[in-house]
């Protein structure tokens, strides 16, 4: 900690900007323990205006291990206000980070997609991220690292208030078959709450195409299980998928 108190952040960053490989990614990751330590050391990034650095930093360096220290940096400054406003209105930030979930290490995709749940993000570039959506889907079956899985689920939810971006998932096959299975009550490798979550937001917008392709690729069955047994959250994605046709749904027995 010593090293940010003697004024060292100058040089770690030039250390980041020009050292070789190695030095950059032990500068990375010691900027990256620094901002995680407390407040002290985030403003101190700041001052030395270490965030557009790394932003910029981001694009330009291709070791995964140095671009996931400094991710870790700036999602440790995202606490602040004035860095999440920032970080929520950079287009090219925002893409970026759908390329690391689309591209990145588990790791980098575990980073990203925290942030994106968390970030204020606008529906225009909510929309220029759809491509990311279905690995964010993929993503909520990954058991480890720990984190991941609610990760995924929250910022899919973040990314399903634009209707563009429902569409999107329900007309990929292969994402609403994966969160139908993910509903299944035998299938014990994902928290039911997650998928629930997601299709919850799916269903949002009332669309009549969502809830037709959830209910041919067999979520009906699995949500009236879920809601027989009292999952939190199943009743009201089942009230969602069923529309104006739910009557006496909770009262019919689920046949497998």
């Amino acid at each position: 900690m010593a090293l940010g108190e003697e004024g060292a952040f100058p040089v770690l960053f030039q250390l980041l900007i020009s050292g070789t490989s190695v030095a950059q990614e032990k500068a990375a990751n010691c900027i990256s323990i620094l901002a995680s330590s407390g407040e002290y050391f985030r403003a101190l990034i700041i001052q030395e205006k270490g965030l557009p650095r790394l932003m910029h930093l981001l694009q330009d360096l291709s070791s995964s291990d140095t671009v996931e220290h400094l991710l870790r940096t700036i999602s440790s400054l995202s606490v602040l206000d004035s860095v999440s406003r920032i970080l929520s209105s950079s287009t090219a930030f925002i893409i970026q980070l759908g390329e690391f979930i689309k591209h990145g290490n588990l790791i980098l995709q575990q980073i990203s997609a925290c942030l994106l749940s968390k970030l204020s993000i606008s529906d225009g570039n909510k929309r220029a991220i759809s491509s990311c959506i279905s690995s964010l889907v993929k993503l909520m079956e990954s058991p480890k690292p720990v984190g991941l899985q609610e990760a995924a689920a929250q910022a899919l939810v973040s990314l399903l208030t634009v209707r563009s971006n429902r569409k999107e998932l329900v007309r990929d096959e292969k994402s609403v078959m994966r969160l139908v299975q993910m509903l299944d009550p035998k299938n014990e490798a994902v928290s039911k709450t997650f998928p629930l979550m997601v299709v919850t937001a799916v269903l949002g917008g009332g669309s009549g195409g969502c809830r037709k392709r959830l209910t041919a690729a067999g979520a009906n069955k699995h949500l009236q299980r879920l809601a027989e047994i009292e999952v939190a959250g199943a009743k009201k994605a089942l009230q969602r998928l069923a529309g104006n046709r739910l009557k006496s749904i909770f009262s019919r027995t689920w046949r497998e």
